[in-house]
């Protein structure tokens, strides 16, 4: 690494239309701190520049984006970008750098002592409206659902993972309120409150002083909470931690005017959490005898040794399939190497009609009934936390909020309503439109999580 280790890295990470380059450069020309604005992409159009393409599309970008990836190493952008400062001498200069898109990029970063990365979100059809239209970057919504699907997760590793890298943030925005692109004062007021609660801190805290922002919000202090319970999962796929509290029934604006004028408030009173884990008395996916994996796996290998016939044209399945890391053959379909753990993403395409067979056919697929989830054994993270509440008594559940790392499915939207929370504040989304509407149907509101990660938490609040 040829930047200082003084210097401050400002990361930034976002959906096509999220509001991520317009807050990462509004921030250098705000800020009274000199920040150097970068972009990762200046490479791709670099490279399509020497190719002749002098106006590529986003899908051209995309492209050439995964080529230099798979040639070069899946950082190779964040690796350019590197050399070049270190070729500028700028090594005192603090950076922002926009269009993260892969998590291999993240990491690389993740080297820098004073890196942190920012996750700017906003709904699908908020950001569809933003950049969808005359003189816009997309023509129609399918060019743009096209675009922004490929750009929030490819397969292959040297794809875009735009969700991943939203996952590995340390910092939340969320960027979903609409202003009039004449307001351009109400624009700026936004992103100098980020620049205030967040940016400010961060450059504080590495110089010694003290900030404004001096303590967590409650949000970030439950948040947090929620991330320490989800570690004590033993789940293969996705480790999820809840916790419900009592909220101080003060209105918002009362309890934020106590705070900024230094006044105590009551901490949140926490009433019941969880995680989520294979009932009581059972053995833990890993752990168990009978195939050491996570359960759907094992059910869909164990489904997979009956298929003898292709079920879309009836044609003999032959499998073969290799492991991209250790190269170890099966004559079988097997999800994950018993070798080295790593997945294996060689599918088993039918030689006569084409169709992705086991992708398409095993149960949780797209052409069978119910959902993959269903198989699972494990208790979710918010059903944990509802059992242990429902030990409780005299508390009816209108005042309580619960707060999860995950977005919730429909099975805990179910018993999220029936318990009667007020209120749901989750991190990472997980897409599932019957949960959402589940959750308003019962007078839930659900409400993305804003502020400081626990990945950052104990490094900025210190």
């Amino acid at each position: 690494m040829a930047i200082d280790r003084s210097a401050i890295i400002l990361g930034f990470t976002g959906s096509i239309g999220s509001g991520c380059s317009y807050i990462s450069e509004t921030i250098q020309n705000l800020s009274e701190t000199p920040y150097k604005y970068c972009k990762l992409s200046d490479a791709i159009n670099e490279s399509l520049k020497s190719k002749g393409n002098l106006a590529p599309t986003v899908e051209d970008k995309q492209v050439e984006g995964n080529s230099l990836r798979e040639k070069y190493g899946n950082d190779i952008l964040a690796s350019i970008l590197i050399d070049k400062l270190k070729d500028e001498h700028d090594l005192y200069t603090h950076i922002i750098i926009d269009g993260i898109k892969n998590d291999h990029e993240v990491r690389l970063l993740r080297q820098i002592p004073n890196f942190y990365l920012f996750s700017v979100n906003a709904d699908r059809d908020i950001r569809e409206k933003r950049v969808v239209g005359e003189g816009k970057p997309f023509s129609d919504p399918a060019e743009f659902l096209k675009a922004d699907k490929k750009d929030e997760w490819e397969e292959s590793g040297n794809g875009q993972q735009v969700k991943k890298c939203n996952d590995a943030s340390d910092i939340i925005i969320v960027n979903e309120k609409e202003i009039a692109d004449t307001s351009t004062h109400l624009k700026q007021d936004f992103v100098r409150n980020i620049y205030r609660k967040y940016i400010e801190l961060i450059e504080n805290n590495i110089a010694g002083k003290r900030s404004p922002e001096t303590s967590p919000s409650v949000n970030e202090l439950c948040m947090t909470i929620a991330y320490s319970l989800s570690k004590k999962s033993s789940c293969l796929k996705r480790k999820v931690g809840a916790v419900i509290i009592e909220e101080d029934e003060r209105n918002d604006i009362d309890k934020d005017k106590d705070e900024k004028e230094g006044i105590a408030i009551r901490i949140p009173n926490i009433v019941a959490s969880g995680y989520n884990e294979v009932p009581m008395g059972t053995h833990k996916c890993i752990f168990n005898k009978n195939y050491q994996k996570c359960y759907r796996d094992h059910l869909q290998e164990e489904y997979a040794k009956k298929m003898i016939f292709c079920p879309t044209c009836g044609e003999k399945i032959n499998v073969s399939s290799t492991c991209q890391n250790c190269k170890k053959v099966y004559d079988r379909y097997v999800k994950f190497c018993q070798s080295c753990q790593s997945e294996i993403k060689d599918r088993y395409l039918c030689p006569k009609c084409a169709t992705n067979v086991f992708e398409d056919h095993l149960p949780g697929s797209k052409n069978t009934p119910g959902k993959l989830l269903d198989l699972c054994k494990a208790l979710h993270g918010e059903e944990m936390a509802i059992l242990q509440l429902s030990k409780r008594t005299g508390n009816t559940g209108s005042n309580l909020i619960l707060y999860v790392t995950t977005q919730p499915c429909n099975l805990c939207a179910n018993k999220i309503a029936t318990a009667g929370i007020k209120k749901v504040v989750y991190s990472e989304p997980y897409k599932m439109q019957e949960a959402a509407d589940i959750l308003k149907k019962g007078n839930v509101t659900l409400e993305r999580f804003e502020g400081v990660k626990s990945s950052a938490y104990f490094k900025l609040y210190n």
